[in-house]
């Protein structure tokens, strides 16, 4: 039986994911790759200060979405389709250094915890706090991660 990561944060998700890219992890069959994985977590994170290229309706956040994020958070772990980039984000490239990607990521997560304003509204949950968004962004790192690779 394989083991389930989870994190709680994403101090905690950079500190168990750094790993994986200097010693690698063999991902499943049709998983994206590591460093794809990676750039997508930052990717988001990313959007997170500068804006998602594309929203779900306002019904969908304050209903659907909100629920989701609720559900989620009380859980401690999310469950979505991890094979489907962030709607309309530039495409990311299938292969590359895990180390680069891990790179790109701890820098998302820096420029994160030094931003000094508000963040924007995730394209399906709407707006967030900074402690809802780090550990939504860190489920999100997490999910990736059991269903893509073989822990």
């Amino acid at each position: 039986m394989s083991a389930i990561l989870t994190f709680s944060s994403l101090d905690e998700a950079l500190r168990r994911i750094e790993d994986f890219a200097q010693n690698g992890i063999e991902p499943k069959s049709g998983s994206w790759s590591l460093y794809k994985t990676l750039n997508h977590g930052a990717q988001s994170i990313e959007f997170s200060l500068s804006g998602y290229p594309a929203h779900k309706s306002s019904l969908f956040k304050a209903t659907a979405g909100k629920l989701a994020l609720h559900i989620f958070l009380a859980k401690g772990s999310m469950s979505h389709d991890i094979s489907m980039p962030i709607p309309e984000a530039p495409a990311l490239n299938d292969e590359g250094d895990p180390m680069q990607g891990f790179m790109r990521l701890q820098e998302s997560v820096q420029n994160f915890w030094n931003h000094p304003g508000a963040y924007k509204d995730h394209f399906a949950y709407g707006r967030l706090s900074k402690a809802q968004y780090d550990k939504i962004q860190a489920l999100h790192l997490a999910n990736h991660l059991n269903e893509g690779f073989k822990l």
